[in-house]
């Protein structure tokens, strides 16, 4: 009896050390997988709903960016967290929230860079370049409000010294696009209204409007491509500003048809055409110059200077890469810069801003946005 008693108490043992060492495995797996880049865990069942069935029904699985119900509910895996404005203590920079249309919800954080020193009484710095910057998140999650952009936009404000605005458009699929476009064409008038003459202290007293970039990252680039575009073809931006500079951070755009280097897998890019037309509700084709800039007409982009940075391991670059040779043989009258890094993935510089990698892709951003 005493030896059988033993023999369990090993197994016990032996059971509890297997679950030590797999649960030690997960956590250095959620650990140092980068975010944007983890395959999440199977969600746990919702929440019942006896009066609604539907709301326990897979509708849509965009893992590991949300989950939509037939019921309509949106369950987002990630990017909801929010942070508050104010003095960032690493940088000095001061943000703030401002509402630029109170009917529809559109706001943004702005962002100010101290005075160089820091110290009070100095000569007046003089006015900044101004940066309108759109957040990636594949148009369904994600915020100007996260800590991931608050923290990215400190950083970019510093070392750039520019008058940031970080756009909070609305987001698929309950705004499916235009809805994103058209919020973030509103907020590009408003930047370049205010810094010639509106209310808008940061930019109206601190904004130089003759170096007026637009930037943005993921499904954000693509949103800054197509202001440009928007600006070539409907005539400009309010008050006859013009944009000086586009940077376009590992930007999403796909096409029915690879491009060189581009994958092949079939599996692979149905999924995306998938998820293209449920962010716009089936309203653009996957090949609409909206998310396939090959088929624009890219001489009309409305600005004098390009960036395109590209990562090594993301399904986006080869696309990036050829709109960049497209603009440069496209009669569009501009200068073309490209930034790439290999052996790495899609937007990598959000999640590890401190990695080697990341300050040498920041150091591209900023000398873009400072004219170095």
């Amino acid at each position: 009896m005493v030896a059988k008693s033993k023999r369990q108490l090993a197994k016990l043992a032996l059971l509890a050390l297997a679950l030590l060492l797999l649960l030690a495995a997960t956590l250095l797996c959620v650990f140092l997988i980068p975010r944007h880049h983890r395959k999440p865990l199977p969600p746990g069942p919702p929440p019942g709903n006896a009066s609604n069935p539907d709301d326990s029904v897979v509708a849509f699985d965009f893992s590991p960016y949300l989950i939509m119900y037939k019921s309509g509910r949106v369950h987002r895996l990630d990017g909801t967290a929010r942070c508050a404005a104010g003095v960032d203590e690493a940088t000095g920079v001061a943000s703030k929230d401002v509402v630029i249309d109170g009917g529809t919800g559109l706001a943004a954080r702005m962002y100010l860079p101290p005075a160089p020193g820091g110290a009070k009484g100095k000569k007046d710095p003089g006015r900044l370049p101004v940066l309108v910057f759109y957040h990636g998140g594949a148009f369904v999650i994600e915020s100007a409000f996260t800590p991931l952009y608050h923290a990215y936009l400190n950083a970019v404000a510093a070392k750039a010294r520019v008058v940031a605005v970080s756009v909070e458009y609305r987001l698929a699929p309950e705004h499916r696009l235009p809805t994103a476009y058209d919020d973030s064409w509103q907020a590009l008038n408003w930047v370049a209204r205010n810094a010639g003459s509106g209310p808008e202290p940061w930019l109206r007293d601190r904004g130089n409007l003759s170096r007026l970039f637009v930037a943005g990252d993921s499904a954000g680039a693509n949103i800054a491509h197509n202001m440009a575009m928007r600006a070539g073809t409907e005539g400009g931006l309010d008050g006859g500003a013009a944009i000086t500079g586009l940077l376009l951070l590992d930007p999403y755009f796909w096409g029915k048809k690879p491009v060189a280097g581009e994958t092949t897998d079939q599996a692979t890019r149905r999924q995306y055409e998938a998820t293209w037309s449920f962010i716009c509700g089936g309203r653009y084709g996957i090949d609409d110059p909206l998310v396939n800039p090959l088929s624009a007409e890219l001489r009309r982009l409305a600005c004098s200077r390009v960036a395109v940075t590209s990562s090594g391991l993301d399904d986006f670059r080869p696309r990036g890469m050829a709109y960049a040779a497209a603009l440069r043989d496209s009669g569009w009258d501009g200068v073309v810069e490209q930034y790439e890094t290999p052996g790495e993935r899609h937007v990598y510089f959000l999640d590890r801003p401190k990695d080697p990698n990341s300050v040498k892709e920041l150091a591209f951003v900023t000398g873009f946005l400072s004219g170095e």
